[in-house]
């Protein structure tokens, strides 16, 4: 049996940490529960190591620093939430079927707002002075990817985190502390049933968190309010009712590749993401069951909400047609595809070859999965790629 290292200090004590850290003196009553939940969680379900225990302890700090530090700008600045956040377009997605790629190309055609990797690390201003230099806060996120680098060197060949390419939401909204993604860092089970256990109100609230830091970025010049944002997360399919409730004009894009690949190729990116915080081993049969019910929440979703319309892609037509996927998102989004559009997505395909990190391996056996079962689990999902893919000539 492998040693469990708890986080060194309580819930009171990392609040209190926090505000010292920060120079912030306001109390933070809106993080006590779900903080509550996920310290007990990390510290009874997960095998957290040595060194691993330290780090999510850091981890913990920078995110209720970065909310103090948004709680005292808001209250500063009332204006920042009358910025407006028009005509998002969300790149939706198993895991592992072409998200990635397809944000970054969007994000790399100057079309868009995005938000760089330092950004979802370090949104929220130091000092409170928006004209202050970003410059530590990128220095900041930079010296998290040195020491990620060396504590999982391998997980790179699955998903490359840069300090200024685009990166996903989930890791932004963790700091509203009501997020799916804890997972990925550690085995939280409790954390995540009582986050299920919230309904539909628990992604509701990631999702106006999200748009409070967009208008945050906004407001202080690291976006423009005449560009859409192109946003993106793993952990969106499924709470489409929930995104469009928060985000009502959002334009929606879906990537789609057969579990098969996709299940598999998840349990082994977890796998590296646990490296530098937990010794335990993914759990693959229950990852393929929530992965499951997910699914089939929805495909309920596309048949039980008439509002919810969304642009397929299979995975194939990602990684063999870049540039005609991209200018059939900008048609579905009703932005001009440009030639020098063109030139920009040409130039992102051309330097970003596929397995440029080394090559990403796994298989259903190392993990006990079969064929079968996810055949069986995912059975509904399975049946509308092939369709798409008929839908599509392919």
């Amino acid at each position: 049996m492998t040693t469990r290292y708890p986080i060194s200090l309580s819930m009171n004590e990392l609040l209190a940490e926090a505000r010292c850290l920060s120079g912030i003196n306001i109390i933070d009553t809106e993080v006590r529960e779900p903080l509550e939940v996920l310290l007990h969680s990390l510290n009874t379900d997960s095998h957290l190591h040595k060194a691993g225990a330290v780090a999510m302890q850091g981890k913990l700090l920078r995110l209720l620093c970065n909310r103090l530090r948004m709680m005292r700008d808001f209250a500063a600045h009332p204006e920042i939430a009358d910025q407006k956040i028009n005509n998002p377009l969300f790149v939706l997605g198993m895991a592992r079927s072409g998200t990635t790629k397809t944000h970054r190309v969007l994000s790399s055609t100057g079309d868009f707002n995005y938000m760089p990797y330092w950004q979802v690390q370090y949104p929220a201003l130091f000092s409170g002075d928006p004209s202050e230099s970003p410059q530590p806060r990128i220095d900041a996120a930079d010296n998290y990817l040195h020491w990620l680098d060396q504590a999982a060197p391998e997980s790179k060949t699955g998903h490359s985190f840069e300090t200024f390419a685009a990166e996903e939401d989930s890791l932004l909204t963790e700091q509203c502390f009501l997020a799916p993604s804890f997972f990925a860092y550690s085995e939280v089970p409790s954390y995540m049933a009582w986050f299920m256990a919230l309904g539909s109100q628990g992604m509701i609230r990631n999702f106006e968190f999200l748009k409070d830091v967009l208008k945050y970025l906004q407001w202080q010049g690291l976006a423009s309010p005449d560009k859409p944002w192109v946003l993106k997360a793993p952990t969106y399919y499924g709470f489409e009712p929930e995104l469009l409730n928060v985000f009502s004009d959002a334009k929606l894009v879906m990537t789609h590749r057969t579990p098969l690949a996709t299940v598999p190729s998840i349990c082994k990116l977890l796998e590296y993401f646990h490296m530098p915080f937990d010794d335990a081993r993914v759990d693959p049969i229950g990852l393929q069951g929530n992965l499951a019910e997910l699914l089939k929440l929805h495909l309920h979703n596309r048949t039980e909400h008439a509002n919810i319309t969304i642009l397929d892609i299979p995975f194939e037509d990602v990684v063999q047609d870049t540039g005609g996927v991209i200018e059939e998102i900008y048609r579905f989004a009703g932005i001009s595809f440009t030639d020098a559009t063109q030139q920009k997505v040409q130039n992102w395909d051309n330097n970003n070859p596929i397995h440029s990190k080394g090559k990403f391996k796994y298989s259903l056996e190392e993990f006990g999965l079969t064929k079968d079962a996810i055949e069986d689990d995912m059975a509904g999902y399975i049946a509308f790629i092939s369709a798409l893919k008929a839908r599509r000539g392919k």
